[in-house]
């Protein structure tokens, strides 16, 4: 089963969506980004499924690749964790002030998803949430 078709299956089951809608997501997302919004509004997604949908849908675009990458390296836990670390720093310092919390809610979430542990999976989840809700809150508040 490709990547897609995997995505299109695991999300029509966990947020109720056509599969022609997951369609057009997966066309927009990989051909006409600006439209995106657009095509959740209509739907009537929330920002915290939307944040959801686009972190399983990056996931499964890239687990091969990241996977493929990860089985060359041979690490100990600290210089794992600095890799990781260091990654996200850079991602992080590479955006704009405004564009950085809600990509730390998606690379928390991204994370939490993959967890086989389910109590630090839902600790790192709703971690996840409160930053992603911080930020819906400062933009309703115009900050």
């Amino acid at each position: 089963m490709s990547w897609r078709e995997k995505f299109i299956a695991d999300a029509e089951n966990m947020f109720n969506i056509p599969r022609r809608e997951l369609e057009e997501f997966l066309k927009y997302m990989s051909e006409d980004p600006e439209k995106i919004h657009d095509w959740a509004e209509r739907l009537g997604i929330s920002e915290a499924d939307f944040l959801m949908l686009t972190t399983i849908y990056t996931l499964y675009k890239t687990e091969e690749k990241v996977l493929e990458i990860l089985s060359n390296l041979e690490l100990h836990v600290d210089e794992a964790v600095s890799l990781v670390s260091t990654a996200a720093a850079s991602v992080l310092n590479s955006l704009d002030p405004g564009e950085r919390k809600p990509i730390l809610a998606q690379m928390l979430l991204a994370t939490a998803l993959q967890l086989e542990d389910k109590g630090l999976r839902e600790s790192l989840a709703e971690y996840a949430k409160l930053l992603f809700t911080d930020v819906e809150d400062n933009a309703a508040a115009g900050i």
